[in-house]
């Protein structure tokens, strides 16, 4: 049953096709690079996160992600470079993203703003040969393309303390659509295909060496349901965060984060699937690992935000 209702999903995705696929992890409160381009340099130092999401645990050829971005300040903390590798699965269907990150920083009241822009390639590779088809000369195997390269672009902008955050970004504003009759990509500048991301978190104090750190990331499209994820993290000492989160799908997170040292952080995160579909799926899980190059002896400990 699991193996048919993911084979309809992957026979219909084409057709629905607009964009590449967008990973949206738990980890974007400590490094939201993958959502935000204007993120890159946020970190005082070289700063490298590998992140890794299997979903849908129990699905066969399920949504699978790998993610490597790297990025840090330069020129007295005036500019911030990234760059990020992306690559994403789900039955025949693979993409790989290589997108540069410009951000460009300054000093504004307590804080820092940030402006940023993305901006790379994504390359699609779709197996039909993997696909059993009744009629060998289906227009949908037919004419569609096994490979494309495509543009993207992101737009991003942050702001960030020493005790909040706050961030508005438009990942992927350049629209691909999928011509069936052609077999050819159509590149287009659609506002009413703009996916909208607003996140923003605070840190509470509570206690001696004890913290609360609320985060929210709302995910926006015209003709779409509002798509709010909300997470709560206790901080104990600076080295342990244990949290939950909700997304108003039915979806409820379980999130564990340790610093290791000053320079290593790993974090793991399980999703709980609330809906029918729980019957047929053991949820998704996620592990990420960032790493500090450079440590500053003068901070006290290790930045939030």
């Amino acid at each position: 049953m699991n193996r048919l209702i993911l084979s309809i999903f992957v026979i219909i995705f084409p057709m629905q096709l607009a964009a590449q696929m967008l990973t949206v992890t738990h980890y974007y409160k400590s490094d939201a690079l993958s959502i935000n381009p204007a993120f890159a340099g946020s970190y005082n130092s070289l700063s490298a996160t590998l992140l890794y999401r299997n979903q849908w645990v129990g699905f066969s050829e399920a949504p699978k992600s790998q993610l490597l971005s790297v990025h840090a300040p330069l020129n007295n903390d005036r500019i911030g470079l990234g760059i990020m590798i992306e690559k994403n699965s789900i039955g025949i269907f693979k993409e790989t993203s290589v997108i540069g990150n410009y951000a460009y920083r300054m000093e504004l009241g307590e804080g820092k703003l940030s402006l940023g822009l993305g901006f790379g390639i994504t390359i699609h590779n779709i197996a039909w040969n993997e696909l059993v088809a009744s009629d060998a000369n289906d227009i949908q195997l037919v004419n569609n393309p096994s490979t494309a390269v495509l543009p993207s672009f992101s737009f991003g902008t942050y702001y960030s303390t020493k005790k909040y955050f706050i961030g508005f970004s438009i990942p992927l504003f350049i629209s691909q659509e999928l011509n069936q009759s052609s077999g050819t990509y159509k590149i287009s500048n659609d506002f009413s295909k703009y996916n909208y991301f607003l996140s923003g978190g605070y840190e509470l104090n509570i206690y001696p060496q004890v913290k609360l750190l609320p985060s929210l990331l709302v995910k926006y499209q015209k003709n779409t349901p509002v798509q709010i994820d909300f997470n709560a993290l206790i901080s104990l000492k600076d080295r342990i965060w244990l949290g939950i989160g909700y997304r108003n799908k039915n979806m409820l997170v379980g999130i564990l984060q340790c610093q290791l040292n000053y320079q290593i952080r790993m974090s793991y995160s399980y999703d709980f699937e609330m809906s029918s579909l729980r019957k047929y799926m053991n949820g998704s899980h996620e592990i990420g690992l960032n790493y500090l190059f450079r440590y500053s002896r003068k901070v006290m400990g290790p930045r939030q935000f």
